[in-house]
């Protein structure tokens, strides 16, 4: 919203400007002609609610303007002088269309009739023990995971592993870390799902933690499925392993003779497998485990062991 003034100096027309300000719910006002200096702006700035600015001085009785905005508005400065203040807003557009995305996942969820969970990276943090650095949100910032929490009476299914499911920057205290991903549900659903827990998996290669959903711990334990692994087709060995299970004599009928080949060379892969490449997966398994219980330590403590 630009405003072409005859004078801020003037007490009724800084007036106007904060009533039209609260009509039009503003978040950037741009003044030109403002014929004042950088102290008697500053005066108006506060007067009328704003937070930053960039000003160009009067002359005099002539020129003279500024840029405001509200905390929350990213303004990014592209070129300023006595003539022209020139900058990028980059999250205008975005605020609107977060504002929409989340109005939709609410009418979404307000239209099941079923229990529900959803999981993912809601992008905000609902306490300060969900951070860790930079710099702390303004009260004035909406947060929409608060206000679907409240409006549906959803439950965070809480978690075990890392305090944070996602980091920016060097271990230790120059370190930003937060609680971005969780799981939310229905009261209808935590009730079908008693037992239904969160583990935060050990972080590596992503900003993000993996967060995985058991919803029967201690229930059901799958074995494996068969996998060609990727390791096999780089070792020439995997061609005698296969070609010896496969050879096998078999009897019974053609079907049958195809399905035992196919037994047998699974057994054959697998203890290969096991026989040559299990130090291996176990050696990984333990890094993994490592990773896991470093990332889930104090970011101060990480910090004062290294």
């Amino acid at each position: 919203m630009a405003h072409l003034l005859p004078c801020i100096c003037n007490v009724s027309t800084v007036r106007a400007l904060q009533a039209q300000i609260k009509r039009e719910t503003t978040d950037i006002i741009f003044l030109c002609e403002t014929k004042a200096s950088e102290k008697r702006m500053d005066e108006v700035i506060v007067f009328v609610g704003f937070s930053n600015k960039l000003v160009v001085d009067a002359k005099g009785i002539s020129g003279g303007l500024c840029l405001m905005w509200k905390v929350g508005t990213s303004v990014n400065l592209v070129e300023f002088n006595k003539n022209l203040i020139a900058v990028t807003i980059s999250d205008v557009l975005c605020k609107w269309i977060l504002k929409k995305a989340w109005g939709n996942l609410m009418a979404l969820l307000e239209s099941l009739q079923d229990p529900w969970v959803y999981m993912g990276d809601f992008n905000y943090t609902i306490s300060e023990n969900e951070k860790f650095g930079g710099k702390k949100s303004g009260s004035s910032m909406n947060n929409y995971l608060q206000d679907l929490l409240f409006e549906f009476g959803a439950i965070d299914l809480g978690f075990s592993g890392s305090q944070f499911t996602w980091a920016k920057g060097n271990w230790g205290r120059t370190a930003i870390k937060r609680r971005l991903d969780r799981a939310i549900s229905s009261i209808s659903w935590r009730l079908a799902f008693p037992k239904a827990s969160i583990t935060h998996l050990g972080t590596i290669g992503s900003d993000h933690t993996p967060i995985l959903l058991n919803t029967n711990p201690m229930d059901y334990f799958a074995h494996r499925p068969f996998r060609f692994e990727a390791a096999w087709a780089r070792d020439p060995r995997r061609h005698d392993v296969i070609l010896e299970a496969w050879n096998e004599d078999n009897g019974g009928s053609k079907f049958i003779r195809l399905c035992r080949k196919q037994e047998a060379t699974r057994k054959a892969l697998r203890k290969w497998n096991k026989e040559m490449f299990g130090k291996c997966q176990d050696r990984i398994q333990d890094l993994i485990q490592k990773i896991t219980k470093i990332q889930e330590c104090n970011p101060i403590i990480i910090y004062l062991l290294f």
